[in-house]
């Protein structure tokens, strides 16, 4: 029989008495892992009441994996970054110089602070790190980055001055830049005893880039996130399951080659009402293309979160869980 993975994205709670509540009701639905959201505002002020969250999550049989949501505005998540605020040095800039409310991934300052970031998690004794699309700036037209971390290391990387726009080879720069973070920051949490997962942003333009993120030999699991219902992808019925079995159908590949575990996320947020069965439909794509390891954002289908909450948040919970249990019972 395969080994089944199945998990949740939590976050929003730090009240211990009814996250163990709601580690309960996971647990008794059947998922083996939990990835708590470990921000810069939790960095602060929580870092203690997630060492407690990481014990109630063991004690209920069940995996922890902390994510750097928002942290720098260098990895996914809606959250701010104080460290971008306060470590103006660090920030990234538009070719003009104008600063961007996000850290570059290649100052010094801030490989540290994250490094310091991995080091928190492991105080927490939780089993992994999970790596959530890490990026450059890229909003509004604006993009980053021209400061002069990054012009020097373009300079060494291509042997000229960084060009003034956004030139493939800046783009090659770039992604250049993120797998260097995510081997230094993997390899630290390796260091540390911690599990490394990373999810990859499905960006089309990106997908050349993949097979050296699945080669990097410090991490353990590497996936991806199809979501199909967002602002600029609009998929209902049939469209979900090619759309979500074609990039399940890429990691299983990559994740074979390079000997990694493939992860796919199934999206668990703003589903509106009368599609909730697109979820099942990703679940049902994800494991037909032989991924294992499936994850959904977020638990209760981000009923706490006005912004991306799903229109019935309860059906969309109910048909993931029957989803997961259905595929599991399958072998």
């Amino acid at each position: 029989m395969a080994t089944w993975h199945l998990g949740v994205s939590y976050f929003g709670n730090r009240d211990p008495r009814h996250v163990d509540r709601d580690l309960e009701e996971m647990a008794a639905a059947g998922l083996t892992f939990v990835v708590h959201t470990f921000s810069e505002n939790d960095l602060a002020f929580y870092a203690g009441t997630l060492q407690e969250i990481v014990d109630l999550t063991h004690r209920h049989g069940l995996e922890a994996f902390l994510d750097p949501w928002g942290v720098g505005r260098i990895f996914g998540g809606e959250a701010f970054s104080n460290f971008a605020l306060e470590h103006r040095e660090a920030d990234q800039l538009t070719p003009t110089g104008e600063p961007l409310p996000a850290a570059c991934p290649n100052h010094p300052d801030t490989r540290r602070f994250l490094h310091e970031w991995v080091e928190a998690v492991a105080r927490t004794g939780a089993d992994g790190v999970f790596f959530d699309e890490p990026h450059f700036y890229h909003r509004n037209g604006r993009h980053g980055c021209w400061c002069e971390a990054c012009r020097a290391r373009f300079r060494d990387r291509f042997g000229h001055p960084i060009p003034e726009t956004f030139t493939p080879e800046l783009r090659a720069f770039q992604m250049d830049s993120l797998v260097d973070l995510i081997r230094e920051l993997a390899g630290h949490a390796k260091d540390l005893g911690l599990k490394t997962s990373l999810c990859l942003l499905p960006h089309v333009e990106e997908l050349d880039t993949w097979p050296r993120f699945f080669g990097l030999a410090e991490l353990d699991i590497v996936g991806t996130d199809p979501y199909w219902h967002n602002p600029w992808l609009q998929l209902t019925g049939e469209a979900v399951g090619r759309h979500v079995a074609e990039y399940a159908r890429r990691v299983a590949t990559l994740a074979r080659e390079h000997r990694k575990e493939p992860q796919i996320w199934i999206q668990a947020f703003r589903i509106p009402a009368g599609t909730e069965e697109d979820v099942a439909r990703a679940v049902r794509a994800a494991a037909g293309e032989g991924v294992r390891n499936l994850a959904a954002w977020s638990f209760r289908g981000t009923a706490f979160m006005s912004s991306i909450r799903s229109d019935q948040p309860e059906v969309v919970w109910q048909t993931l869980i029957r989803a997961y249990q259905e595929v599991r019972s399958r072998g």
